[in-house]
């Protein structure tokens, strides 16, 4: 396999754009990624795929039948493993009760299409309408993203750059991420001023990976497909390398280490927060992962004003609550420990209310009040 594809795949030039050594590892050596997370998409896809054909073919937007025959087909077709099949067939089902195709408006599913000569891509599903062209895109995975974050992902602007050239003169295009696991969705809107630098951005890639195999160096980077990535990588299989101190040739590498952990740790919590929400708190030697109620109590702010005066509070100790936006219990408590009229005088005007929040708790340890 060449290092530099003579065809630019958008997975591939989204890889060495994100890391060298990963890129080299799949495009290069052939490594295949077989990550639980990988093969719950691929099967994912390979069931909507199916069922998106089958209702083109009998002209309905939805049918409980087809969903169940293209399920059996598309766990099949991507060869899921046994103890994947019960997981993403609840994804499935969940997001196929709820899909009804736009039979009007259908274009394409999971076509391979070629935008610029060399460019090419496979939208799950494009859209043509009067007002738009709409290429909705399945995920899988835990995080959703937001508008802001899709508007700079790399994917979505490959799509839609190359969407341009297949499809021109629409009124706009719009890349939709379809979050299968929570029924929800986030559409970005794009024009072609979000595009002046893009060409250039596709060569700067195409230049790092030509000089990369020249020298043969391939970097492992740190970045948001840590939290995904299955490879054995140095950045997060050398522990022995840790340093009590740290040399100058060691501090990139450590801080490499320091971004793909804190990423991996954001990631790892709102996943292990969705799995609670499903399915239960999960108990780890003694502490309890689980979302719990927190009672959060906040006062008007110029009831807090007022009180405050009447309490005959200076303006130094007054600053001891000032820090908070919302003027929660817990950034008066300070106050109301040295003027216990305070709180007194401010309690008719409290308002409580009850948020959930995701955390470890040892056994034992009183819920939290704010």
């Amino acid at each position: 396999m060449s290092t530099v594809l003579p065809v630019l795949r958008r997975s591939a030039m989204q890889t060495a754009e994100s890391c060298l050594y990963r890129y080299r590892a799949i495009w290069v050596d052939g490594v295949p990624d077989q990550s639980d997370l990988s093969m719950t998409g691929i099967a994912f896809h390979a069931c909507a795929h199916r069922y998106i054909e089958r209702l083109v073919s009998e002209q309905v937007p939805s049918d409980a039948d087809e969903a169940k025959a293209a399920f059996v087909e598309g766990i099949a077709a991507a060869l899921t493993p046994a103890r994947l099949v019960s997981s993403v067939r609840a994804i499935f089902m969940r997001w196929a009760e709820h899909f009804e195709l736009d039979l009007a408006a259908f274009l394409a599913a999971e076509e391979h299409q070629i935008g610029k000569t060399d460019q090419t891509f496979t939208p799950d599903l494009v859209y043509g309408r009067p007002t738009e062209l709409e290429m909705p895109d399945f995920k899988t995975f835990w995080h959703p993203l937001t508008e802001t974050q899709i508007r700079q992902d790399f994917q979505a602007r490959w799509y839609i750059y190359n969407a341009m050239r297949i499809w021109p003169n629409f009124p706009k295009y719009v890349f939709t991420h379809v979050y299968v696991r929570y029924g929800t969705q986030v559409r970005v809107e794009f024009t072609p001023h979000d595009f002046q630098t893009f060409e250039d951005e596709i060569a700067a890639i195409e230049a790092t990976i030509t000089e990369a195999a020249a020298r043969n160096e391939w970097p492992a980077t740190a970045g948001k497909e840590c939290a995904y990535c299955q490879l054995d990588c140095p950045l997060v299989d050398s522990p022995a390398l840790i340093p009590q101190r740290v040399k100058a040739s060691q501090a990139v590498t450590v801080g490499g280490w320091i971004l793909a952990a804190d990423r991996q740790v954001r990631l790892a919590k709102k996943a292990l927060k969705a799995y609670c929400a499903a399915y239960g708190a999960v108990d780890v030697a003694g502490v309890e992962f689980n979302s719990r109620p927190v009672t959060v109590r906040t006062y008007p702010v110029n009831r807090v004003v007022a009180a405050l005066t009447a309490a005959g509070v200076d303006k130094d100790a007054a600053t001891l609550g000032a820090g908070s936006l919302t003027v929660s219990h817990s950034a008066l408590a300070k106050l109301f420990k040295s003027y216990p009229s305070l709180e007194a005088a401010l309690q008719p005007f409290k308002a409580e209310s009850v948020q959930y929040r995701f955390g470890a708790k040892q056994a034992g340890v009183d819920e939290e009040e704010e």
